[in-house]
């Protein structure tokens, strides 16, 4: 029954989101509580699947399995199919933790909105199709979910659509993403040539027999949608901006939904790409710069959100570290882990804004005084991030530097471990900044209870988290192990030097260096000049070509069509002039003479033809005539005739003769 029941826990926000989407809105900011109560109840089912399948199996033994056939081409079938094992049940309690955390606070959040009730209906939707998404079985299905979360993605950053930030922010998610999602598209298309299914077993089980260029093409392409929906460098650039969306919305794409969505495909389809390690490097390295990148960033951001986007951006990054070091179970840690954490900072974080009514950390301070508990979870979930024992986040992070020193990666770890340093140094100087110092905002509050019931539970689950990494392991079928001492030392090293640096830079000590630094602060404030590399390297060439495309297309193209159409018209002009004067002209003499001709004719008929035949008629009848007076019945005259004729005769032979 539970197998059967699993199938709920993506089913009961796609009800409701199909009740929300069907009502008129009203009734629908009225009725918006079935949103987070479905969400609720599939967290309940998630949860007890969890427990009752516990202690786990293989990543990829499944529990329960479903297929459904949806088509063939050819002689090959197509078929959705749903697949949960232990890294599905573990995902799927993840997500419908977070998810119904983030739509209960948004009920006391989004309470003002004129269009709260569409808000819910999109989480709805966009919650289902990550829940699918980590059900799925085949890489179809999996796409096909991966696109509905990249537009309710769209519609998220874009919901305060009236204001140009949010505007332009979702068309900037949409396109940077779609453009990363045809990747998909070309690995699906080689996968589905090599192997004839989307069934991610039986794809898994036949690519080492496929030839190398196949692997890497579908390799290349997974990992060019994963970069672009894992915002990992350099298609990170949509991450930073999507911070325009109502703060619940950016929780939930930040942390359980959409950012965490290409982490989970690589995961599941690492079998594959170990096939080709300079593959798994590729990818290593990318994190290792996404990492950096991101952290580097953070340190110099004056936005609260702005900090948590780009963290974001790093912990991710991190992920693809443990990805490309063949730890798949490691990478997974890490994502569950900053799902609730940085999960529980950005609602933190909009309480703070609420209380503050701003973003810039420059106009907070002391809220500790009239924020208590806010300050308590903002910071649980702040030094989890920093990776501080005993944490979740110091666990998961500990798991990556372990496999790194495994795996002997030394040039990564030392990477990773700058990543590290700089991560405690932007969460120390944000939390002392935000929380501490002179009071700025002596009308703060904490939020309400609707909104600090969901930020306590994600608090708790960072607190005590951490402890169910060796639980964790044994779940996806690996040995767990407690963190190895010195790996501890060296995370906790890179701790306490970060954090130091932030206590450093919250006391003003760098302030004297800022003329020196002034062109890194520059260069930090244009992101590096990443946007402005997109901006000189594509969109204005793309903008360029459009308009002498244009250009072309109105003065070639157009002049093409419009000399043919002129000369069509030309040679129509001239066709109805050859028509109406040769044409018709030789028609109607042609006409003329024919009428003149049956003229003549007809007079040769009636003058000549009928002048002859009633001629010899006439002649006839008159011979007859002339005859018939012979038939007198008298006898002499007969006698005169006889001899008359006689006399005639030999009149003639005399003549002849004579000749």
């Amino acid at each position: 029954m539970m197998g059967l029941g699993i199938l709920l826990i993506p089913a009961l926000p796609i009800v409701a989101f199909l009740i929300l989407l069907c009502l008129p809105r009203r009734w629908r900011n009225q009725l918006m509580i079935i949103a987070p109560a479905a969400m609720v109840t599939s967290a309940v089912i998630a949860i007890e699947a969890l427990i009752l399948n516990y202690p786990g199996r293989e990543m990829l033994e499944p529990f329960y399995r479903w297929v459904y056939q949806i088509g063939s081409v050819g002689e090959k079938t197509l078929a959705m199919a749903i697949s949960v094992d232990s890294l599905s049940l573990l995902m799927l309690a993840m997500v419908a933790i977070v998810g119904a955390c983030v739509q209960i606070y948004s009920l006391s959040y989004m309470k003002d909105d004129p269009r709260r009730g569409w808000y819910f209906t999109v989480m709805s939707l966009f919650t289902a199709a990550m829940l699918i998404l980590v059900m799925s079985g085949d890489l179809l299905l999996i796409f096909i979910m991966w696109e509905v979360m990249g537009v309710c993605s769209y519609l998220l950053i874009g919901f305060w659509y009236r204001e140009r930030a949010p505007r332009q922010a979702s068309q900037k998610a949409f396109l940077v993403t779609r453009a990363a999602d045809g990747g998909f598209f070309i690995a699906l298309a080689a996968i589905f040539a090599a192997s004839g299914t989307f069934k991610i077993d039986q794809i898994l089980a036949s690519a080492p027999t496929w030839p190398t260029w196949v692997v890497v093409v579908s390799c290349l392409g997974l990992l060019l949608a994963a970069m672009g929906k894992s915002a990992q460098f350099p298609l990170n650039v949509w991450l930073p901006d999507a911070m325009a969306g109502p703060t619940p919305g950016s929780a939930l794409i930040h942390a359980a939904t959409m950012v965490a969505a290409g982490v989970f495909v690589i995961a599941r389809m690492l079998p594959m790409f170990e096939l080709t390690p300079w593959d798994m490097t590729l990818m290593s390295w990318i994190g290792i710069v996404t990492a950096v990148f991101g952290a580097a960033m953070a340190c110099f951001q004056d936005d609260i959100k702005g900090v948590l986007a780009f963290s974001t951006i790093s912990q991710l990054g991190a992920m693809f570290i443990a990805l490309g070091a063949g730890a798949a179970g490691v990478a997974i840690f890490h994502l569950i882990t900053h799902a609730f954490f940085k999960s529980l900072l950005f609602l933190a974080a909009g309480i703070v804004i609420h209380a503050v009514h701003t973003q810039d950390i420059k106009k907070m301070g002391g809220l500790y005084r009239q924020m208590p508990w806010t300050t308590v979870v903002y910071g649980i979930g702040a030094f989890a991030l920093a990776g501080l024992f005993p944490l979740s986040g110091f666990f998961s992070k500990d798991e990556i530097f372990t496999t790194l020193v495994h795996g002997e990666h030394y040039g990564r770890l030392a990477f990773a471990l700058l990543m590290g340093v700089l991560t405690a140094l932007y969460v120390t100087k944000t939390f002392l900044r935000v929380f501490f110092g002179p009071s700025k905002n002596p009308e703060a509050h904490d939020g309400s209870l609707v909104e600090m019931i969901p930020v306590t539970i994600l608090a708790a689950i960072t607190l005590f988290g951490g402890i169910g990494s060796v639980a964790f392991a044994n779940y996806l079928g690996h040995e767990g192990h407690w963190p190895e001492l010195s790996v501890v030392a060296l995370s906790t090293a890179a701790v306490a030097i970060g954090a130091g640096l932030g206590y450093l830079a919250f006391r003003g000590v760098f302030d004297r260096y800022k003329a020196a630094l002034h062109p890194v602060g520059v260069a930090f404030d244009h992101r590096l000049y990443t946007d402005d590399a997109y901006d000189t390297g594509i969109v204005r060439p793309f903008i360029w070509l459009s308009n002498l495309l244009w250009e072309f297309d109105k003065k070639v193209i157009d002049g093409i069509v419009n000399g043919v159409a002129a000369l069509y018209r030309a040679l129509t002009e001239f066709g109805a002039w050859f028509d109406g004067t040769i044409i018709d002209s030789i028609v109607n003499g042609l006409s003329a003479a024919y009428v003149g001709l049956t003229s003549i004719v007809h007079a040769f008929d009636k003058g000549v033809v009928d002048g002859i035949v009633n001629g010899l008629a006439w002649i006839a009848a008159s011979i007859g005539k002339a005859f018939r007076s012979l038939q007198s019945g008298s006898l002499q005259t007969y006698q005169r005739i006889a001899i008359g004729s006689v006399i005639v005769l030999l009149v003639v032979i005399i003549v002849l003769k004579g000749f």
